[in-house]
C-alpha cells in the first residue's frame, strides 16, 4: 500500500518503517512504490558533517572526512540506515540520519548559546501559537532553533496573495491552510519536531484543548486578530498559570504576561482595567478600534501605525504588516520564549525593539505645536480712544446690572469654534462691540466671515435681552472687515420710534439654552408649517432666505460633500492646527480651564470616532493621511450624522459682504432659538461655507492645489444641489432633528474678560 495519497489538511511527514529498507529485497521492493516521485538521499552528507563536528579541534579535509565515513559504512547496508522521510504535498521521499544524531547536528550550532543540557530541557517543552501571520514566523524561528520539542499551531484562516507582503512561503500554498502551510515548512526543516494543527481555529469549545491536551502548553504565543480570543485565552491561560508572549509588529512592541508567577495579574497588563471582560464575546466594528486602542496604548504606536489603525475599514481591510517587523518579532519571541522556557527570564512587561528609534536621524527636528498670530492681543487703550473719536452718544446711562445681563445674553451667540471673537466698552452711555482678532485668527474665520456671522448672531441677543429690560435699540453699524476693530456703537434708548424692531422677544428666555447639539439624533418628519415657522425666523430679517432639503437622497448627497469638505479641512496644515490647538478641549479640565473652544465630550461621536480623532490629532499622522489620500472616516462621520436628520438647512443672504454675514448671523440666531421653542435640535455643519469662499472669491488662499482643486468639485456637486447661484452670501448650513439635550453645554469666558465698564 501507498502512505503518500495528497490531502489538503496533511501536514505530517510520513516515516517509512524500519522494516521497509531493512534488507535489499525489502528496500528495492519500498524504493519502487516512489518511482517518479523526487528522491534525495541526504544521507551520507550528513554524516560526513556529522563526523566533522565530531572533532572540533582539528578540522578535517574533504579527504580526511570521506576516509573516515568510508571506515564507518565498511560491512554496512547505508540504503538500511537511517531513515527514510516522505513529504506527501511535496512527493519527496528524503535519506536522513537519524533522530539523535540529525538533533545534534541540526542543533551543533547552537552551541554554547544553547547547552547541550539547555537543548535537551527545551526539547520536553510545548509553545502554542494563534495565529499564523506573524506566528508564522515565530513558529519557524522557533522551530528552526529547537526552542521547544512540540509546536501547536492554530488559525482557521488560509495563505492569499496578499499575505505574501510578510509570510515567507510559495504562491503554491496559495489557498492551503496557514497552519497546515507552517507545519509543512518546519517539517521540511526538522521532520522530528512534533506539531499539532488546529485549523479550525480556536473556539470557545477547543481552547482547553488546545491548552491542556498532551500536556499543558509551557507557553501560549499569542499573534491573532480576535479581541474577545486574545481577552479569554488571557482569562483562561491566567487561570491555568500559562505565560503568554505576544508582539505586534508596531514599533517591535513585545508584551509578557507571566500568568505563571501571577495567576492574579491582570490581563494586558491592566490596560482593560474597569472593562467587564466577560461581556466580549461579540466584539462590534464600533467598540473594536477603541479596545485595540486601549490595549496596545496607543499613543506609544508608531505614526505609520496609527495611520492604518484610522485607515482599517477606509482605504484598507485589516492591521498591515511588514515582512521586516514580522521577521523581527518572529526572533523576539524565540529569544524570549526560550529564555522563559530555561529559567533565565522571570519579569512581565510591555517592551519596545524599535529599530526606527534605535537606527534613525539624530538630527531630526521635532514638530512643535506653534503657529504664528499675526495679531495682537485686544488693546483696550485703542478700543478707548477710537470710541472716543465717535460723536457722543445722546442715550442716557443704564443700570450696570442691566448691562451685564444684556452683555451676558449677547455672550451666549454661537462663535465658530466657540472662539468668543467679541470685546464689549461700554464708555460715556454708549455699548461699543470689538472684533478681537487675537482671538478669532484661524483657517475657519476667511474674510472674518465666521466672526461678521457671530457679531450678528450676538447683535440679535442684545436686541432681544435688551427689549426684555424694555429698552429699544439704536446702533451704528461700521463697515466690517475696513481693518477697523469697531463693529458696532449701541445706543439703549426708551420708547423711541427709530428703536430697531425685535422679532420674537418671547425668545429671549431661549438665549440660556440654545447650544450646538450634535447628540445622536432621530430623523422624525417635521410638518410643513414647522418649515413655515423656520423660514419666517430666518426671513424676517431684511434680504435673508431659508432653504431645506428633507429628500434623504439629497441630505445623503450634501452629507457626502459636507464630509469630504472636513476631510480637506482637518488634513490642511492649518485647519489641522486649528482644531487640534485652538478648538478641541481633550479633556474636562482643559474646557473649564480655558473657558473656551469645544469640549470633545459634546461632539457626540461613538467610541470608534473618538478614538480614530485621539490619532488624528498628531500633525505627522494627519499629513500621511493626507499624503495616502486617507482619512475616510471623517467623510464616514458626517455621513452617519446626516443620515439621522430629519433635514438639512441652509440660510443664504442675496449678495457677498460683511453687512450680509452681519445680518446672516441674526437671521440664523432667530432662526436657531425658533427652533429650539419647537424642541428641534440643531447642528452646525459648517465646513462648505467656510472653505467654498477661498476659491469663489480668495484665490486659493491657504490652499494647496489639490486641495483647490478638489473644493472645486465638491462645489461644483455642491451647486448643482441647490436651488440659488454664485453669487449669494452662504451663512449657515445645518442638521435639524430631535435629539436628547447634551448635558454639558459649551463654556463662556468670564464676562470681567469680555466687558469693560469706563466712566459709564
Amino acid at each position: 500500500m501507498h502512505h503518500y495519497i495528497e490531502i489538503n489538511d496533511t501536514y505530517k511527514p510520513v516515516f517509512i518503517p524500519k522494516e521497509r529498507h531493512a534488507d535489499k529485497a525489502n528496500f528495492l521492493s519500498f524504493i519502487e512504490e516512489y518511482r517518479g516521485k523526487t528522491i534525495l538521499d541526504l544521507f551520507a552528507s550528513q554524516k560526513q558533517e556529522l563526523i566533522r563536528i565530531r572533532h572540533p579541534k582539528k578540522r578535517l579535509t574533504a579527504a580526511e572526512t570521506e576516509q573516515k565515513y568510508r571506515e564507518w559504512t565498511d560491512g554496512k547496508d547505508i540504503d538500511a540506515e537511517g531513515v527514510w522521510v516522505y513529504y506527501p504535498w511535496s512527493q519527496r521521499l528524503l535519506h536522513l540520519v537519524d533522530e539523535a544524531e540529525f538533533t545534534a547536528l541540526r542543533t551543533s550550532r547552537n552551541q554554547y548559546k544553547i547547552t547541550p543540557d539547555e537543548q535537551l530541557e527545551l526539547s520536553r517543552r510545548t509553545i502554542g501559537i494563534i495565529g499564523l501571520s506573524v506566528g508564522h514566523s515565530v513558529a519557524l524561528s522557533i522551530a528552526t532553533e529547537r526552542a521547544c520539542g512540540k509546536l501547536k499551531l492554530a488559525d482557521f484562516d488560509t495563505i492569499e496573495l496578499s499575505n505574501l507582503n510578510r509570510i515567507r512561503t510559495g504562491l503554491h500554498n496559495i489557498g492551503v491552510n496557514k497552519c497546515i502551510v507552517t507545519a509543512r515548512e518546519i517539517a521540511e526543516i526538522d521532520p522530528f519536531l512534533e506539531i499539532e494543527c488546529f485549523p479550525e481555529g480556536i473556539t470557545k469549545e477547543n481552547l482547553d484543548g488546545f491548552l491542556l491536551d498532551g500536556g499543558k502548553l509551557d507557553i501560549l504565543v499569542d499573534e491573532c486578530d480576535d479581541i474577545a480570543l486574545k481577552i479569554n485565552a488571557r482569562l483562561r491561560a491566567a487561570q491555568l498559570a500559562i505565560p503568554v508572549v505576544m508582539e505586534t509588529s508596531d514599533r517591535g512592541m513585545l508584551d509578557v504576561e507571566r500568568f505563571d508567577n501571577e495567576p492574579e495579574r491582570p490581563i494586558f497588563h491592566g490596560y482593560l482595567q474597569g472593562l467587564p471582560l466577560d461581556k466580549f464575546e461579540q466584539i462590534s466594528e464600533e467598540d473594536r478600534l477603541p479596545l485595540v486602542l486601549r490595549i496596545v496604548n496607543a499613543i506609544n504606536g508608531s505614526k505609520r501605525g496609527k495611520v492604518s489603525l484610522v485607515e482599517i475599514g477606509q482605504s484598507i481591510g485589516t492591521w498591515p504588516q511588514l515582512a521586516s517587523a514580522v521577521t523581527l518579532g518572529g526572533g523576539v519571541v524565540t529569544d524570549v520564549c526560550r529564555r522563559i522556557l530555561l529559567g533565565q527570564f522571570h519579569e512581565s512587561g510591555r517592551y519596545y525593539i524599535d529599530l526606527e528609534q534605535l537606527v534613525g536621524d539624530k538630527s531630526e527636528k521635532p514638530q512643535g505645536a506653534f503657529r504664528h498670530n499675526p495679531h495682537a492681543p485686544f488693546d483696550f487703550a485703542e478700543a478707548v480712544r477710537i470710541a472716543e473719536s465717535l460723536p457722543p452718544s445722546q442715550a442716557d446711562s443704564i443700570a450696570e446690572s442691566t448691562l451685564t445681563d444684556i452683555v451676558n445674553a449677547a455672550c451666549q451667540a454661537p462663535s465658530t469654534g466657540n472662539d468668543q471673537p467679541w470685546k464689549w466698552v461700554y464708555h460715556h452711555s454708549r455699548l461699543f462691540l470689538f472684533h478681537d482678532r487675537f482671538r478669532s485668527f484661524s483657517f475657519g474665520d476667511f474674510d472674518q466671515i465666521a466672526s461678521n456671522i457671530s457679531f450678528g448672531a450676538s447683535y440679535e441677543n442684545i436686541l432681544l435681552k435688551a427689549h426684555q429690560a424694555g429698552l429699544g435699540v439704536k446702533a451704528l453699524l461700521f463697515p466690517l472687515g475696513d481693518g477697523s476693530p469697531l463693529i458696532a456703537a449701541i445706543d439703549f434708548v426708551q420708547n423711541d420710534a427709530a428703536a430697531e424692531a425685535v422679532y420674537a422677544p418671547e425668545s429671549v428666555g431661549v438665549i440660556y439654552d440654545r447650544c450646538t447639539n450634535r447628540n445622536p439624533s432621530i430623523a422624525v418628519p417635521i410638518p410643513e408649517a414647522v418649515f413655515q415657522q423656520l423660514k419666517e425666523a430666518a426671513e424676517s430679517v431684511d434680504g435673508a432666505q431659508f432653504h431645506y432639503f428633507s429628500d434623504k437622497e439629497q441630505i445623503m448627497a450634501i452629507g457626502g460633500i459636507i464630509g469630504e469638505c472636513d476631510r480637506v479641512r482637518l488634513l490642511n496644515p492649518e485647519g489641522h492646527y486649528d482644531f487640534v490647538h485652538r478648538e478641541m478641549k481633550w479633556t474636562p479640565s482643559e474646557a473649564e480651564l480655558s473657558r473656551d473652544g469645544i469640549d470633545v465630550r459634546t461632539l457626540g461621536l461613538n467610541n470608534a470616532q473618538i478614538a480614530a480623532l485621539s490619532i488624528i490629532r498628531d500633525r505627522e499622522i494627519s499629513q500621511t493621511l493626507k499624503g495616502v489620500q486617507g482619512g475616510g472616516a471623517l467623510v464616514d462621520a458626517a455621513l452617519r450624522s446626516v443620515s439621522t436628520a430629519s433635514a438639512l438647512g441652509m440660510i443664504t443672504m442675496p449678495k457677498y459682504s460683511y453687512e450680509n454675514f452681519f445680518k446672516g448671523g441674526m437671521a440664523m440666531q432667530r432662526l436657531w432659538l425658533r427652533a429650539e421653542q419647537l424642541q428641534f435640535a440643531i447642528h452646525p455643519l459648517i465646513s462648505p461655507f467656510y472653505l467654498f469662499p477661498r476659491i469663489t472669491r480668495g484665490n486659493n488662499a491657504g490652499l494647496d492645489e489639490a486641495e483647490a482643486a478638489r473644493l472645486s468639485t465638491l462645489r461644483k456637486r455642491f451647486m448643482e444641489l441647490v436651488p440659488y447661484g454664485e453669487d449669494v452670501a452662504e451663512v449657515f448650513l445645518f442638521k435639524i432633528a430631535q435629539a436628547e439635550k447634551p448635558g454639558i453645554k459649551s463654556y463662556r469666558l468670564p464676562l470681567n474678560e469680555t466687558l469693560f465698564i469706563v466712566n459709564p
